[in-house]
């Protein structure tokens, strides 16, 4: 009568442990370059393209220096295939927002690296306050 307890807690205990895992996340880095330059600051978001049938877990990284990594602090690798992928530049830490770039790419499912490089077209335009009259 034992065993068979047993065996049913150790099985319980195997389920719950797996679920709490959550899906596969896989990391990845890599080097962003905006109009040919290191990217100072920003962030990365992967997002897994549903419109490719794509899913799973958004993936994020934050850009310092030029470099990414999911592995750093408050990162999240990534679901890894058919992936839309957001980044916002910014001049400095905590700075004005340079770009706003969104790619498509289809990512392996495996650790590694991918390096980005925006366009100048992907600049943000600056609003021009208008004059007031006098």
């Amino acid at each position: 009568m034992r065993m068979p307890n047993c065996i049913l807690v150790l099985t319980t205990i195997t389920l719950c442990a797996c679920s709490e895992q959550g899906p596969t996340r896989y990391q990845i880095s890599g080097e962003v370059k905006f109009n040919g330059e290191p990217l100072a600051y920003g962030d990365v978001l992967f997002t897994p393209d549903g419109a490719k049938g794509n899913s799973g877990p958004q993936g994020v990284a934050f850009i310092k220096n030029g470099f990414y990594d999911t592995r750093n602090t408050d990162g999240k690798g990534i679901a890894g295939g058919a992936t839309v992928i957001q980044i916002r530049g910014l001049n400095a830490q905590g700075g004005k927002l340079i770009c706003n770039y969104v790619t498509s790419i289809d990512l392996p499912k495996e650790n590694g690296k991918h390096n980005i490089d925006i366009p100048k077209e992907a600049a943000t335009k600056e609003i021009k306050k208008p004059v007031p009259e006098i």
